[in-house]
């Protein structure tokens, strides 16, 4: 007798943040998939601190180090932080790596590769942060 795996395939769905309308259907138009997760971890890692009402744990930690004098130990530690920070906020994502560099020594640059729980096609996300003072 032969048995078959059925793997069940999910669509993740989230509104468009910059809230446009859809030409066709005039809804809000909608992020699937990959921009769905790409969208959701860029917003996760621009969270600072007091921007959650109520939930003053949620918030980047890429904030707590912009200021510090950067070394190869705050390196680490900040890449160890941020997969912690996106495995416990987004659980679609599957984080493979994340690498922190520093163009300048007032920006902060993390590159974060990782796969849809769904889909196993890896993406890879930077984002930069810069001291304004």
């Amino acid at each position: 007798m032969s048995t078959t795996l059925l793997v069940s395939s999910r669509d993740y769905i989230d509104l468009d943040f910059l809230f446009s309308k859809h030409p066709s259907t005039n809804n809000v138009t909608i992020k699937r998939n990959v921009n769905s997760v790409k969208q959701s971890v860029l917003h996760l890692m621009q969270l600072k601190s007091g921007d959650k009402p109520f939930h003053p744990e949620i918030k980047s930690p890429i904030y707590e180090y912009l200021f510090e004098n950067f070394t190869n130990v705050t390196q680490v530690v900040l890449e160890s932080e941020i997969q912690k920070y996106l495995n416990t906020y987004e659980p679609r994502l599957e984080v493979l790596s994340v690498e922190i560099s520093y163009p300048d020594p007032n920006t902060i640059n993390c590159a974060i590769t990782g796969t849809i729980i769904n889909l196993l096609l890896p993406f890879t996300i930077n984002v930069l942060v810069n001291r304004i003072r």
